[in-house]
């Protein structure tokens, strides 16, 4: 299996709608192989999400899988899902700022407001219809990957751009890991 390369912050992919997949491309070969790597590529740089424009395909298509991790014990897991074509139907009026990193923006997080729950109608490489109702974690996860679909980036819902980091300052100020800083 091979690593796809991923896109970088500041190339234009990033910030361009993304085409919708046609149904006749559902249960393409191609499709399927785009899938098997990106779910390869978002594991292997430790990632929970993995959308289409962030290696390079302007595609309405995301994975995610979310386990819980030293740093993040109480999450809800979720199996390895595929999002083809999502729509954000409902959101809370509750937000919740949290912290977020981003493949494409590699070694920096920052707080961002998010729903703290959506309401998700999307079709899996089947082309199956799904609607889900998502909290927590999960929602947070889903709207990233739904952002990039839409041409925008988590430093773009950013309230407070001081609360930026890279993710070495982000272990030792938040985490409370590593050496202080001097």
């Amino acid at each position: 299996m091979k690593r796809l390369p991923r896109t970088q912050f500041g190339n234009p992919i990033l910030r361009k709608k993304a085409k919708k997949v046609s149904p006749k491309l559902f249960s393409s070969r191609s499709l399927k192989q785009l899938i098997k790597e990106m779910f390869f590529t978002m594991r292997r740089v430790g990632g929970v999400g993995l959308a289409a424009p962030q290696v390079g395909k302007p595609l309405q298509l995301a994975v995610i899988e979310i386990k819980k991790t030293p740093t993040r014990p109480e999450v809800v897991p979720l199996a390895p899902t595929i999002i083809i074509n999502p729509e954000i139907l409902a959101i809370s009026k509750e937000k919740i700022n949290d912290w977020e990193g981003c493949l494409s923006l590699p070694n920096v997080r920052g707080l961002v407001p998010r729903h703290k729950g959506v309401t998700i109608k999307y079709s899996d490489q089947s082309g199956e219809r799904h609607v889900v109702k998502l909290r927590g974690f999960q929602a947070r996860v889903f709207q990233h990957e739904i952002d990039h679909l839409d041409g925008t980036v988590y430093v773009d819902r950013m309230q407070d751009m001081q609360s930026l980091m890279t993710s070495k300052e982000f272990k030792v100020r938040i985490l409370g890991k590593g050496l202080k800083s001097k």
